[in-house]
């Protein structure tokens, strides 16, 4: 089974929030960890993430494109990342689609993690190196300590090129705005 999940943690713990939602699956469920400020553009985005699953099983972590995103590797070529059009970015979304269902490539690197799609038992393999490494992480950073950990297990990330989120990212605030997340920032 594939579960989505927004998680979200008042005390700012992410990892303790993903770890959470984890604990309610079965070795073999897969999920789907978006953060909250992303919306799919493709009715059918969970079939489209299903069939990453079934072509590419062994994967350790997928992501996707976004219209927003710090990593160039998670962005689209010309895309605007400051357009706040939502047609815009259907519109790439909708030609992201048509080129190569289910194709995805292989991310040597980091990434982002707007959105990350990974097995559970992947998870409990790869939670003893996160939780060390992000000890001192509350929100900033966990998606990289987790990407980190599955390079370091020797799994593949891989990146969904025919997925592409809205992802508001602080549009209007700017890339580096961290007020919204003060309270953990202050340590």
């Amino acid at each position: 089974m594939i579960y989505f999940f927004t998680p979200y943690s008042f005390d700012f713990k992410l990892l303790d929030a993903i770890t959470g939602c984890m604990e309610m699956l079965n070795p073999d469920d897969w999920a789907v960890i978006m953060d909250g400020d992303t919306l799919f553009l493709q009715p059918d985005f969970g079939h489209q993430i299903q069939r990453h699953i079934e072509n590419y099983p062994e994967a350790g972590l997928f992501t996707c494109l976004a219209s927003r995103c710090h990593y160039k590797i998670q962005q689209v070529p010309g895309a605007d990342m400051v357009n706040d059009s939502i047609l815009y970015h259907k519109r790439i979304a909708d030609k992201l689609k048509q080129g190569s269902p289910g194709v995805s490539s292989t991310i040597t690197r980091r990434i982002a993690g707007h959105l990350m799609v990974i097995r559970k038992s992947t998870w409990d393999k790869i939670l003893p190196v996160v939780r060390v490494t992000a000890a001192d992480k509350q929100i900033l950073g966990v998606d990289t300590k987790i990407s980190n950990a599955i390079l370091k297990s020797g799994l593949e990330i891989r990146l969904m090129s025919d997925i592409y989120l809205l992802h508001y990212c602080r549009l209007a605030e700017g890339f580096d705005y961290i007020k919204h997340i003060e309270p953990c920032t202050k340590e």
